[in-house]
């Protein structure tokens, strides 16, 4: 069987890693990475490690950490809906993302590069944990930008994504998946409509 292709729709890594489940409002919606191995190829995919890090990510041993990414996943899904929905994210949730940005910044070191001062988080010190922490520093950074308020989820699968269109027009994730999906699925019905009139129409009697 040939790998799951991620699909990088959201527009910034922490979004693209809650779309990881397909799809949020299904009872029973598929999750893309069963594995911690998934977990670090998806982390190459979006940028988040490089090459080299993720083949040692998954070779480290990540059922407990695969755990705690499930967890901060959720976490994530339920903030971003909140935020979405101009609600306040439950005080729990803003808690426990908390502690997880302090235990992100307890792994990272400063580097200044290029004339610009950054936060590094690195494989030798945090380990398995690595994905995880840097997948918090891209929440923490998003949810505390302006444009969070370009956050946007799709109506049919539910991923998230940031409209980044003048006009704040963008409707789906992608119109590859679910918005070429849902006109097909608006045109059948229309067209069966139309049908099922035409036969109906056609045992009448013509008016005399």
């Amino acid at each position: 069987m040939d790998p799951h292709v991620f699909q990088l729709v959201g527009g910034n890594a922490a979004l693209d890693f809650v779309n990881t489940i397909h799809d949020w409002t299904a009872a029973e919606p598929r999750d893309y990475l069963p594995t911690f191995a998934e977990a670090a190829r998806f982390a190459e995919a979006a940028g988040l490690v490089t090459r080299a890090e993720a083949r040692a990510l998954a070779g480290l041993p990540g059922s407990a950490e695969l755990r705690r990414l499930r967890e901060l996943r959720v976490r994530l899904e339920r903030i971003f809906r909140a935020v979405r929905s101009e609600r306040s994210p439950a005080p729990e949730d803003l808690d426990a993302l908390a502690r997880d940005a302090a235990e992100a910044g307890r792994a990272a070191r400063l580097q200044f590069d290029r004339g610009q001062l950054t936060r590094v988080i690195d494989l030798e010190t945090a380990g398995a944990a690595t994905l995880r922490l840097r997948l918090v520093e891209r929440a923490i950074a998003l949810l505390t930008a302006d444009h969070l308020e370009r956050l946007s989820a799709c109506p049919s699968c539910g991923w998230y994504f940031l409209d980044t269109t003048k006009n704040r027009s963008r409707r789906w994730c992608s119109m590859d998946m679910c918005g070429s999906a849902v006109k097909a699925r608006r045109y059948y019905w229309r067209t069966k409509g139309r049908g099922r009139r035409r036969r109906q129409g056609g045992g009448r009697a013509a008016p005399k």
